[in-house]
């Protein structure tokens, strides 16, 4: 045994490796997440926002941080969806609007939502090339920045826009940024300066850096990647793929651990032969 455990091709430890991502990806093992402090911030303040309260959603993200910052923004839109909100999706990246539109189709079936009415994609804002001046727009005027929403039709023909003339009319603002503009800009003017109340839904290897807004009270909640997201389902009662891919990676990590222990226990095995 101790020999063929020495010798085993390396091709069945990937094939292991494989089956513990892909059967909880599909099959989710729902192991228990303890939501914390930054999440439970964010959630509490959304859900108590009252029915028709305007919430801004900034997706400033591209295909290559989907993975992780999708799931946080699904989760948000469930919520607000459930909590009869009306939503507002701007982008400070090109790629935005379409993560925006996925989103929406997903999380708008069977809320009875009408698009114009309870939520709006108003795409991306091509204007002054740092985010920080772009948000200054925003703060200002946002049919100035956007005249047209994501289909190219006047923001006026739609009833959502009705006294929403500026950034300083949403009750709150959360920016799901995989970096720069993003968070910072949103922070730095919305809220500095306009005192408006900003939720951050980051990438996890850029979270730790934003511990200290929400320490500071610049940020209401802080959500960082794939555990992020997933403590948010856990907050609204849902199983997305935050959920999902967290059960994945705690699997590849256990196996992985699982893994080096054996391998530990047959140097020692053979050390004292």
């Amino acid at each position: 045994m101790l020999e063929f455990l020495k010798n085993l091709d390396r091709r069945y430890i990937f094939i292991l490796i494989a089956f513990s991502v892909v059967i909880p990806l599909m099959v989710p093992l729902g192991l228990p997440l303890t939501p914390g402090a930054e999440a439970t911030s964010m959630y509490k303040l959304i859900d108590g926002l009252k029915e028709g309260s305007k919430l801004v959603i900034s997706f400033d993200y591209d295909p290559a941080s989907k993975a992780e910052l999708h799931p946080m923004a699904e989760a948000i839109l469930h919520h607000a969806f459930r909590k009869k909100l009306k939503i507002f999706a701007i982008s400070l990246y090109p790629a935005g609007p379409s993560m925006a539109r996925n989103a929406f189709e997903k999380q708008s079936k069977g809320t009875g939502a009408i698009y114009g009415k309870d939520y709006i994609n108003l795409g991306f804002y091509y204007g002054p090339n740092t985010g920080f001046n772009q948000v200054a727009v925003f703060s200002e005027n946002i049919k100035n920045a956007f005249p047209v929403d994501e289909r190219k039709v006047s923001v006026n023909d739609y009833e959502i826009m009705d006294g929403f003339n500026s950034l300083k009319d949403a009750n709150a603002l959360i920016s799901i940024s995989a970096g720069d503009p993003g968070v910072p800009a949103y922070v730095s003017v919305a809220n500095a300066i306009h005192k408006i109340k900003v939720g951050a839904g980051v990438t996890a290897v850029s979270a730790p850096k934003f511990f200290s807004y929400m320490d500071s009270g610049q940020i209401f909640g802080l959500l960082g990647g794939l555990k992020g997201a997933a403590e948010y389902e856990v907050l609204e009662g849902i199983k997305g793929k935050g959920l999902s891919g967290m059960d994945a990676q705690s699997m590849a990590h256990l196996v992985i651990i699982l893994l080096i222990i054996l391998s530990n226990i047959i140097y020692i095995i053979e050390k004292k032969d």
